[in-house]
């Protein structure tokens, strides 16, 4: 599975050099439907201001732990900025960035097992999220992919005991090692999210998504740019080809824009579970999968 997955990721970082080749002079008058928003990654104040809050529930794991931690609800508030591009009377391009905080914690979801552990974690920052949307007299459809960069503190409310029946000693002996790596430290990290936002207007938006996180032991700098280098390479060439579905058939690209770009997400959220800085050989990470809902008020 895991060479298939790799064949794709190779012909989609080839593809921006088969692009170059294709006659792009039908493209040189265009307007600027076509920049990539990139280019604008710093410009927060591009748009206007929203505020979203979210609750989510959702599942810790390290797959080298033989102890199971405690689902976890999840509590979060987004500030940001949001720009919206129409590219005829139905179809848009949105793009928001922001910044968050969240809490995490077993307290905040109903559903306790007593041989999990239950945590808590704290955890801030920055990201952004984009797509294209559908936007029918006042029903706005935006269906979205979101990134971000998370700096993560986790603190436990249990440990595991070398008593029946949780593992043997050696066992928990390796799971307390793991968990010191973390514990009462900020980590570093990076968070995926695809879901959905559906409002009546602009101004109120109701969403659902589905976040996956990845929380690392350390941070291997140069290995983790020369993977984020590789997975940008992949988004690059994804946008160039959603681009040209947009203009062959503007109805169809949200909809292609949102299942590609979200697949190729989760592939490499799944590679990284076992390597935290794919395809480099590193430690295996901390990882939250969450769904999540929320409401946007844009202003």
């Amino acid at each position: 599975m895991k060479k298939i997955i790799t064949i794709l990721l190779v012909f989609l970082l080839s593809f921006p050099t088969i692009q170059a080749q294709v006659d792009t002079t039908e493209y040189e008058n265009e307007d600027d439907w076509n920049w990539h928003w990139d280019d604008n990654w710093w410009n927060w104040k591009h748009g206007n201001p929203f505020l979203e809050l979210s609750y989510g529930i959702g599942q810790s794991e390290h797959k080298n732990m033989a102890s199971k931690f405690s689902k976890i609800g999840l509590a979060e508030l987004k500030l940001g900025y949001l720009s919206i591009d129409y590219h005829d009377d139905t179809v848009i391009r949105f793009n928001e960035r922001f910044s968050f905080v969240s809490k995490l914690e077993t307290k905040l979801q109903s559903d306790k097992k007593a041989s999990h552990l239950p945590t808590e974690m704290f955890r801030f920052g920055f990201g952004r999220r984009s797509g294209y949307g559908y936007k029918c007299e006042n029903l706005f459809i935006l269906p979205y992919t979101q990134n971000s960069m998370i700096w993560s503190k986790l603190k436990m409310k249990d440990y595991p005991v070398s008593i029946l029946p949780v593992p043997n000693p050696y066992d928990v002996q390796k799971d307390l090692e793991i968990i010191d790596r973390y514990e009462n430290n900020f980590r570093f990290g990076t968070a995926m999210e695809g879901g959905i936002q559906i409002g009546l207007s602009s101004v109120i938006l109701f969403n659902a998504g589905y976040e996956a996180a990845i929380i690392f032991p350390r941070h291997m700098v140069w290995k983790h740019l020369g993977s984020y280098a590789i997975e940008m390479a992949g988004y690059n060439a994804l946008d160039n080809f959603i681009d040209e579905v947009i203009e062959s058939s503007p109805i169809a690209g949200p909809i292609v824009s949102f299942i590609l770009k979200n697949a190729y997400s989760y592939v490499f959220f799944q590679l990284k579970k076992d390597k935290m800085n794919w395809p480099f050989d590193t430690e295996t990470p901390l990882t939250y999968e969450t769904f999540k809902f929320g409401v946007t008020f844009n202003f």
